[in-house]
């Protein structure tokens, strides 16, 4: 067998990120602004990347995994589920009340947010009973398990019979 023979890592000093805060602008100082687009990257790495992640929903749909109108159907159970406002926005307090009036205690503050979680509810209605909690994790959550061989399958085509009966109460024509 041959000797694999590898590179010497050279040893490169690390340069702090820079970003265009208003206290950095505040100081004036431009001696010390780096250009990332100026970096050869032969002397030093660029190392920070921003990346953007898709959900789990747009990655099935995009793999061609799901058809359009269930991961139309997931898309418009996520977004009136943030339109909804479920959850509530304080978790405690404490100090003095600073709303005007009486306490909600998690009511809806809007007409479009009782609505949206009437919709909420109804679409809850169509998944069946023990895929609740894994289509929220899901579509809402965006945290699915990775599974390998046939239980990544079972559960791919459980997500695609309950998107489908998503799309049937949504009427989304497939």
């Amino acid at each position: 067998m041959a000797r694999r023979r590898s590179k010497k890592k050279v040893a490169v000093a690390y340069v702090p990120p820079v970003d265009a805060t208003p206290e950095r602008l505040a100081k004036g100082d431009d001696s010390e602004w780096v250009n990332a687009a100026e970096i050869d990257d032969t002397e030093q790495a660029i190392n920070r990347v921003r990346r953007f992640r898709s959900s789990t929903l747009d990655r099935l749909h995009n793999n061609g995994k799901i058809s359009w109108p269930q991961w139309y159907a997931g898309d418009q159970y996520r977004n009136a589920y943030h339109r909804a406002a479920m959850l509530p926005g304080v978790v405690a307090s404490y100090g003095e009340r600073t709303t005007v009036g009486e306490c909600s205690y998690g009511l809806a503050r809007t007409e479009s947010q009782v609505r949206a979680r009437q919709f909420v509810r109804q679409c809850r209605e169509q998944i069946p009973f023990d895929m609740r909690g894994f289509m929220d994790r899901l579509l809402i959550h965006d945290d699915l398990p990775r599974y390998g061989g046939r239980k990544a399958m079972r559960s791919l085509a459980e997500v695609r019979r309950t998107l489908d009966s998503l799309a049937d109460f949504m009427r989304i024509a497939s």
